[in-house]
């Protein structure tokens, strides 16, 4: 499955508990667990009072949905940050009820004016009929499962409600940037009032289709220091707006490439997965001065060079969908030779993902281009190397 990742569209994912519970559903997340309190929220048909629907302008006479509560407001639940995915393009995320802890995955997803956005929900395994509800920012229903908002601000209609079958489908047309909160879960949890369980062999694809292309060009960090090199390399200034990576100043002079690409993934990769942030940048240049457990880092000394670490998206096995997400934030800016990563899963997404959207040649990738590659010892951190000042990628 090859999945095109950018910035700034799907700001989270969650799961929402239905009792007490202490692990997570995905196999190894680095967000916190938060305890939960039990999952009783009922299903309730008033229409006349669901303020979201009215704001978002539905036609007059068309049905409302009703108020649809899978998580209730101020009442303790358990949360967790599972994906990011891209702004534009499409965007899947595998999941499943394995752990027994939850009824209801959250997600929220941002919805830009005039991007026609696609959902789907596919039914894998178990005995389960699949729905989506949504939820506008204020908490209003948008959309119950079978009846949405259609109006000139925004509009959700269902392509399948999931009754009966295995896909649950919707399409979003909005005026206005709007931000979502969606829900995956079971017809029968929706209608016992979210008191009952999700089967714990049930899985699912839930697949998100944006009508738009990834954002490009590079940023600068906003406290970026003309007159602060050495030799001829800039230093990656403190996180401004800070949380958005962390660094070694000893170790974090590079051309001006290289501190741009590294500010625009980290701004984009913070929007796409705070749960991840901030970036630890570790190695740019080598080390001055050299300390006792740096590493003997010759090859970065020509300023395109950059170790870091993002938690469970740089250690190899751990989260394939959150390194590839974060590999294509590098591809998609276009002034990036290589990155060495030792998981050949990854590689077998990303390599065609370079190859489909850029001509040039990479660091070390040979006729095939490639663009991710295995060196020993690149288990636990991504290693990128930018173009050199003339533009190209030569090896040194």
């Amino acid at each position: 499955m090859q999945s095109h990742f950018a910035t700034l569209s799907l700001l989270c994912w969650f799961a929402c508990a239905s009792g007490p519970v202490s692990t997570m559903d995905a196999a190894d997340s680095d967000a916190e667990s938060v305890d939960a309190g039990s999952m009783d929220a009922t299903l309730v048909a008033d229409a006349g009072s669901d303020a979201g629907a009215d704001d978002a302008g539905s036609d007059a006479g068309a049905p409302l949905p009703m108020s649809v509560e899978p998580c209730v407001a101020g009442r303790p639940m358990s949360c967790w940050e599972a994906l990011r995915a891209g702004a534009c393009g499409r965007t899947s995320l595998d999941e499943d009820f394995s752990t027994g802890n939850y009824n209801v995955h959250e997600f929220v997803l941002s919805v830009m004016a005039g991007v026609d956005v696609d959902v789907t929900l596919l039914r894998g395994a178990g005995a389960w009929d699949p729905v989506l509800v949504f939820h506008d920012e204020a908490g209003a229903t948008v959309y119950d499962g079978e009846v949405g908002v259609a109006g000139p601000g925004l509009t959700i209609a269902p392509v399948a409600t999931g009754r009966g079958g295995d896909t649950a489908e919707v399409q979003i047309t909005s005026t206005v940037d709007v931000a979502l909160r969606g829900f995956v879960t079971g017809w029968h949890v929706v209608d016992g009032g979210f008191t009952p369980r999700m089967p714990t062999d049930a899985n699912y694809r839930l697949t998100v289709d944006t009508a738009c292309e990834p954002p490009t060009g590079l940023l600068t960090p906003p406290n970026f220091d003309e007159s602060d090199m050495v030799g001829s390399y800039y230093i990656l200034p403190e996180s401004e707006p800070p949380g958005l990576y962390d660094r070694k100043a000893r170790c974090s002079r590079g051309n001006r490439l290289l501190i741009q690409v590294l500010y625009t993934v980290a701004t984009r990769w913070a929007a796409l997965r705070p749960a991840y942030a901030p970036i630890s940048f570790r190695d740019l240049n080598e080390c001055m001065p050299r300390m006792t457990g740096d590493a003997d880092h010759a090859t970065h000394d020509d300023g395109t060079h950059a170790d870091f670490t993002a938690g469970c998206a740089t250690r190899v096995g751990c989260d394939t969908e959150a390194s590839v997400a974060l590999a294509n934030l590098f591809v998609d800016t276009g002034e990036v030779c290589g990155i060495i990563f030792d998981d050949a899963v990854v590689q077998a997404e990303v390599n065609p993902y370079f190859r489909a959207t850029h001509a040039y040649s990479t660091w070390h990738g040979g006729a095939e281009r490639t663009f991710m590659r295995t060196v020993g010892g690149h288990t636990s951190h991504f290693h990128v190397r930018v173009k050199r000042p003339d533009g190209t990628c030569v090896p040194l």
